[in-house]
């Protein structure tokens, strides 16, 4: 469930999975995250939040944070439903992009073969 706040009234917003949960891995292990990922075509608030995740993923521990990391990001776009699925695409690749430039956490690098294969 997403949130919008408009004139400091919180409005839960259904998300539309056509009534089934989502089984996607993310889902099942980082739930808040997840959620906060598909909210980012409707709710501007998880735009930013997107990429400020993006600029401080290489300067920012995130270790024990449960969140989706941004090799994982275009999966995640592709295997959701959108009503604007072109569009959520390139938010997630601008901020994978964004995110995957910078130095990586622990000096772990993954190379391009891994990131196309989707290995985490």
């Amino acid at each position: 469930m997403t949130r919008s706040v408009a004139d400091d009234v919180v409005v839960p917003l259904p998300l539309d999975t056509g009534g089934v949960p989502c089984g996607c891995p993310p889902a099942l292990r980082r739930s808040a995250h997840h959620d906060r990922l598909l909210a980012v075509e409707s709710d501007p608030e998880a735009v930013l939040d997107l990429f400020e995740l993006a600029v401080t993923w290489g300067e920012l521990d995130y270790t024990g944070a449960e969140v989706v990391p941004p090799e994982a990001w275009l999966d995640f776009a592709v295997d959701h439903p959108w009503r604007c699925p072109d569009r959520v695409l390139r938010t997630f690749a601008l901020a994978s992009d964004v995110a995957l430039r910078g130095p990586r956490p622990g000096g772990c690098a993954l190379s391009p073969a891994d990131l196309l294969r989707g290995e985490l």
